[in-house]
Parts: C-alpha cells; sequence; structure tokens
C-alpha cells in the first residue's frame, strides 16, 4: 500500500502515464475522425462494470491505468467521430483538452484569489474579453461557472438582488414571475423554483412557426401580468434555443425592456458564439442592451465540458447576489485579485478558463470565427441536401448549426427510426417534439462532418423507414 501511495504521487508516474494515455487517446481521437467503428455502444452498467473488473479494482488497486481507459473509451460516445450528430456538446479542441490535465494537475480551486492567481486572472480577462464582443464595452462583471444551468440561476440570482434586494436574507416577496419563450430551457422553470418563485411562475410567451418571441405576445403577456397585479423579475429570451437552435429578436425585445424597466436575460448558452463571429455574430443584434447573458464555452466554443460565461451588466447585483462572510476564507481585506466565490454559488470552482484561453492561444479569434462559421455553414448545407430529398420535411431554414427534419409525418416513424439509428450505433442523433409532433434533429457539432455523412445518414433513414415495425 504504502509503494502504490507513493507512486500515486510520483512526478515520474505522471510522466509515464501521461504518455501511455496520450497515445491512447491520440489513436481513439485518430480513428474517430477516420469514420472506423461505430460512433457509440449502448451496452448495459452492469456489463461496463463488468469489463472494468470494478469490484476487484476498487476494493485492490494494483489495475493497469491504460487497461480502464481503453475500457473507458471502448464504451464511451465517440464526439470525435463525423457522424456525431447527438447532443450540444462541442467536439473539443484538444488544446482545451489539455487544459484539464493542467488544471487536474495543479488542483486550484479558486474559492479566493491567492488559491487560483492564474486562473483568477485569466478568467477576469477572458471576460472582459466577451463583455467587449457582445458590446458593453468596459462596463459590467461576470464569472465562468460549471453549466448553462447553473449559468441562468447565477444571472437570474444576480436579477433578484437588483429587482427584490434583501430577498437572499428575507426571502423572496410574493408575486414576481419569469416572461420566457415558449421554448426556454427547462433550466429556465428549474431556476424560478430554486429562486423561490415556482414553476407556475413562469409565464410562457407565444412563439412564431421558427419558435421566435413574438413581440407583441411579449407586451400582451406583460399588460397581463400587471394586470393580475404582479411583478416581472426578468424576461428571458433565447439566442439559440434548445430545439431548433431560434435567435429571439433580441433588439426588440431589449427596446421594449428598456420602456418597461425590466431586466433582461439572454440564455445564449448555445447561440451566444455566434457573437463572436464576422458573419453571423447579428443573429445576436441588440445583445447590448441585455442585463445579463450566458455562453456555454463546451458548446459551439470548442472547449471540453463544463465552462459557462454568466455576464452581468450591473456589478453591484452580481456582488450582491450572495451575502455572506466566510472569515476562514475572506479574513484578510487587503489581499490582492478577486475573490471568486463572492460572485458564484460554488465555493471550490475549477480552473474553467484554461480551456477557452488555449483554443484562443492555439487559434486566435479569427480561428474561433472559423470555427463557429463552419458549423453554422454546414447546417445550411444540409439543410439543402435534405430539402431536396422528397422523402424529407424540414422544420424550416437553421438559424444556427441545429436541425431538425422528419420522414414522412408519423411521429411514430420519426421514433422508431431513431431508435434503430442508436442501436445500430453508426449515427448518432436525437429527436424533439415541436407544435405536439417528433421530430428528428441533428446538431452539427464536427467541423469535419461531410456531405456523404448526411448523405448516408439520410439513406439510412430512407431505408428504415419503409420497413415494418418490429413486434412490441
Amino acid at each position: 500500500m504504502k509503494d502504490a501511495l507513493t507512486t500515486a504521487l510520483s512526478p515520474d508516474f505522471l510522466e509515464r502515464e501521461a504518455a501511455r494515455l496520450g497515445a491512447l487517446l491520440a489513436d481513439h481521437v485518430r480513428s474517430a475522425q477516420r469514420r472506423e467503428g461505430p460512433v457509440l455502444v449502448q451496452r448495459s452498467i452492469e456489463e461496463i462494470l463488468a469489463a472494468l473488473d470494478f469490484d476487484r479494482t476498487v476494493a485492490h488497486g494494483g489495475a493497469d491505468l491504460a487497461a480502464l481507459v481503453a475500457t473507458v473509451l471502448d464504451n464511451s460516445n465517440r464526439l470525435h467521430h463525423p457522424r456525431y450528430f447527438g447532443h450540444q456538446v462541442a467536439v473539443p479542441m484538444l488544446s482545451s483538452s489539455l487544459a484539464d490535465l493542467v488544471h487536474g494537475v495543479l488542483n486550484n480551486g479558486m474559492a479566493v484569489y491567492e488559491m487560483g492567481p492564474a486562473g483568477t486572472a485569466i478568467e477576469r480577462g477572458l471576460l472582459r474579453w466577451m463583455r467587449g464582443k457582445i458590446g458593453w464595452g468596459a462596463e459590467g462583471d461576470g464569472v465562468i461557472t460549471h453549466g448553462g444551468s447553473l449559468g441562468n440561476l447565477s444571472a437570474l440570482l444576480a436579477c433578484r438582488e437588483r429587482v427584490a434586494p434583501g430577498s437572499f436574507k428575507a426571502g423572496v416577496p410574493p408575486g414576481l414571475v419569469l416572461l420566457a419563450s415558449e421554448a426556454a430551457h427547462y433550466s429556465v422553470a428549474r431556476a424560478a423554483a430554486i429562486l423561490g418563485l415556482g414553476v407556475d411562475a413562469v409565464v410562457k410567451v407565444a412563439v412564431d412557426d421558427a419558435l421566435r418571441i413574438i413581440p407583441g405576445a411579449l407586451s400582451r403577456a406583460y399588460e397581463e401580468v400587471k394586470r393580475a397585479g404582479k411583478r416581472v423579475l426578468a424576461v428571458v429570451a433565447n439566442a439559440g434555443a434548445t430545439p431548433n437552435g431560434a435567435f429571439d429578436p433580441v433588439r426588440e425585445i431589449g427596446a421594449f425592456c428598456r420602456r418597461e424597466g425590466l431586466w433582461l436575460h439572454v440564455d445564449g448558452a448555445h447561440g451566444a458564439a455566434a457573437r463572436f463571429t464576422e458573419r453571423y455574430r447579428d443573429l445576436l443584434d441588440g445583445v447590448e442592451l441585455a442585463d445579463s447573458l450566458v455562453c456555454d464555452m463546451h458548446k459551439m466554443l470548442g472547449t471540453s465540458t463544463l465552462a459557462c460565461a454568466v455576464l452581468v451588466r450591473d456589478p453591484a447585483a452580481l456582488a450582491g447576489t450572495y451575502e455572506q462572510y466566510a472569515p476562514y476564507l475572506h479574513g484578510d481585506d487587503e489581499r490582492q485579485g478577486v475573490d471568486l466565490s463572492k460572485l458564484t454559488f460554488e465555493c471550490t470552482k475549477a480552473q474553467l478558463s484554461l480551456k477557452l484561453f488555449f483554443n484562443l492561444a492555439l487559434v486566435g479569434e479569427a480561428g474561433l470565427s472559423a470555427h463557429v462559421e463552419r458549423l453554422f455553414d454546414a447546417a445550411r448545407r444540409f439543410h439543402g441536401l435534405l430539402a431536396r430529398r422528397p422523402a424529407f420535411e424540414c422544420f424550416g431554414a437553421p438559424q444556427a448549426n441545429i436541425l431538425c427534419f422528419r420522414i414522412g409525418r408519423d411521429s411514430a416513424t420519426q421514433d422508431r427510426v431513431r431508435r434503430q439509428i442508436v442501436e445500430e450505433g453508426s449515427f448518432y442523433i436525437t429527436r424533439t417534439t415541436l407544435r405536439g409532433e417528433s421530430w428528428l434533429r441533428l446538431v452539427i457539432m464536427n467541423p469535419q462532418t461531410t456531405d456523404g455523412d448526411i448523405e448516408a445518414l439520410a439513406a439510412r433513414i430512407e431505408a428504415l423507414a419503409v420497413e415494418r415495425a418490429p413486434p412490441p
């Protein structure tokens, strides 16, 4: 046991095993990029644990880490495969994966500045860069947190401090509601519940056929809320709605919120990356009018999971969100830097900023812009390919990199075909429900996906659609 513990802390062990695991991971990525093997394998939990020899390994140790990693790789989704069209998770630039290794070795927790000065400095620099890109200049503040759901909650907590100050101590006053798109992410309702408003306090605003908020419907919903004697905590707009990537008309919504004195939060977890491009930045026209914005770096900006930027225009609202004092952390007023635990729900926080910083350090702003544009361009091109095949119907032209389509109009057929595609493993697609009907859904996250990959998928779907449904 003593020798094993010594090994676990040895830099020689790190150097040796990093080389072995690096070779394994490189081969995994290389074979996926060459379209070798399935996109995903769906074995049972017990099968995977047995392959890992889990009980013996945990009880006695002494395992070969390279062998364990090989098993993990064999039982994991292969996002680097060009026929992965699954969920909104980046095919990470491998520079961000190296950032994970650096953080894993350093393990600087960043609750206070002295625990993670480099990570904190880089985070502050990135947030300043992002605020400039959305049009706030030097105005505002922000924090990087673990994912868009926590990001939306963090922004709405800052909003609560502005609209209902003192709620952190005294509780939330009655009658507060959120106005949000019918296509809002479920994390908005979840945030309402955690904030103490309750899910029923989310007033859904009607959307058009492309799932974008109708400005007139927002105005009507606001008037109804006022007549009911309630108060709006915030208006939540989408910049890249999860079902189909739709962008709400942010400028019109922002102008309305300015006239009525309402906080505008833009959920740009998926689509805010368009703002960092040359050709698609106007999809977020008017975002400078927002009071808060979230942007998941681990979606369109090519980082490994998780990393979400939360940007808030009013620094005082963010600073006042958590009115707590922990003398074992914050007792030294003379300490330099910024203590990020005062700005986020988390205390210990990973050096998430390294992920995007390493990507930018490698490809620069122009390279990051080209990466996002390539994914958006591909979705538009693939829409054209499917639209030319008579068997298919598309749910409108894509605004971002998400394309919804179906073969025929029978929902049961879409669900059956999707299930069979996943079971086969040669492609990975998802499904969604739009207007009460099932649609197939492509999320283009891999810049190496080609027209040929889409043509092959379409042909396989056509073949499955005409097969008889299997017996129950």
